[in-house]
Order: structure tokens, then C-alpha cells, then sequence
């Protein structure tokens, strides 16, 4: 399972690479580490406006919820969630059919355990441009979305730098989005993308022990703690 997340790039970075504006923009802020275990926001685009760039609350939650996000995901962790889930678990079906978005990110984190030792690394594309994770959404009552990133068995890459589970998010090329958004497409196309996802180019870079730990630092020793993994 992949808990936390990246999105280093800045708002016109994000925009010209994928080609659609935030509908929100200045509420963007790029996060070096997006922790699933707090509530969250994360870039999206939904179904329902795929030519906007939105937010939705990381976890997902039943449609038309009311209660607080930490009363759900402290009885069900929703922040990732696999296919098997979303075609056998009641409440999921509707999101999965109707209801799938794009994650914006610029990379995920992941964990290897090695000698008795874990060790955290930064997985991201060498361009460190920003790519999609499938995830699917609800509308809570209050009108704002909440999202899981969909995940699915590792690939050899990953595997190498994560092996505290055989999960990781499934990436989506940008020439498969529209397919992924499309309210039309077939179940089988659907689960090509999550069963059998394109090669992309993928980089990892170790972390320090303390990386995670030092997120509750300023924002300024967070940037510099990244810079530094990268050398």
C-alpha cells in the first residue's frame, strides 16, 4: 500500500502539462509529502469536469456521507483501494463505474525492508514532471469530493525499493486518460489500464532516516531535506 505522496510542481507546470486549468488555482500549493494518515487534499480530475483540475479529501468515503473524515477512515482505511474492492464492496461499485478521477503527482514513496531495516525511497519520473494515478471518487454531503488512488501488484521496478507490500498506485499515461474518464468505456478497457499498465520511466532515490520525521519542519528544511536526498 502507498500512504504518502508528492506534487512538487507548481501550478503553470501542471496546467501546461497536461493541458487543463485548476478550477481553484489559488488554492493550489505544491506539497512535497502528502500524508495520507492527515486529512488531505489532492489534485484531481473527476469525471464529472474533466476540463478542470479540482480537489478532493484523500480517503474515500461512502456518497452523500455526513459525518468527519476521521470518523470513517478511523474504522476503514480508504486511501488506497484495489479492483477486487471496488467490483465486490456494495458502496464502492457506483464510484468505480461512474465516479473515476486522475491523481495529480509528481512521485510516491516507498518503504524496503532490508536486513531488519527499512529503508524509505522517493519514486518519481526523471523529467520530475508531474503524471496521473487512477483513483476514484464520491461526492460527500457537504459537496466537496473525497478519492482513493487505486493500486495494484508491483511491477520489478517498484519492487526493488518496495517490499513492505506488493502493492503500488497504478499510473496512468496522458493517452490513456480520456479512456480512463470516459463515461462510456468498457469494464475490459477499464481494467487494462489497472491490470496491465504502460511502462513509464520511473526514477528512485533513497531518503534519509529522519526524512519523514523532518516533515514537521518549515516548509524552507523540507525543501532543503529533499534536495539533499536527490545528490
Amino acid at each position: 500500500m502507498i500512504y504518502k505522496l508528492s506534487n512538487e510542481a507548481g501550478k503553470d507546470a501542471i496546467e501546461k502539462e497536461f493541458g487543463i486549468p485548476f478550477r481553484y488555482p489559488n488554492l493550489y500549493r505544491p506539497n512535497p509529502i502528502i500524508n495520507g494518515f492527515h486529512e488531505i487534499n489532492l489534485s484531481v480530475v473527476p469525471m464529472e469536469k474533466p476540463n478542470k483540475i479540482t480537489f478532493a479529501i484523500w480517503g474515500l468515503m461512502p456518497q452523500d456521507f455526513k459525518e468527519d473524515w476521521h470518523n470513517f477512515q478511523d474504522n476503514a482505511n480508504t486511501l488506497n483501494v484495489q479492483l477486487e474492492e471496488l467490483e465486490n464492496v456494495a458502496w464502492m461499485q457506483e464510484s468505480f463505474k461512474k465516479r473515476r478521477c486522475l491523481i495529480i503527482v509528481t512521485g510516491f514513496y516507498t518503504h524496503l525492508l532490508e536486513n531488519g531495516n527499512t529503508y524509505s525511497y522517493h519514486i518519481y519520473r526523471p523529467s520530475e514532471k508531474p503524471f496521473y494515478l487512477a483513483g476514484t471518487y464520491n461526492v460527500l454531503h457537504d459537496g466537496f469530493l473525497c478519492t482513493a488512488v487505486m493500486v495494484t501488484k508491483t511491477d520489478p521496478f517498484v519492487s526493488s525499493y518496495h517490499n513492505i507490500s506488493n502493492l503500488a498506485p497504478v499510473i496512468v499515461p496522458k493517452e490513456q486518460a480520456a479512456t480512463w474518464l470516459n463515461q462510456n468505456a468498457t469494464v475490459d478497457e477499464l481494467k487494462q489500464i489497472v491490470q496491465d499498465p504502460h511502462n513509464i520511466n520511473l526514477e528512485a532515490k533513497r531518503l534519509d532516516n529522519q526524512f519523514f520525521l523532518k516533515n514537521l519542519a518549515p516548509s524552507q528544511q523540507i525543501e532543503s531535506l529533499l534536495a539533499g536526498s536527490q545528490q
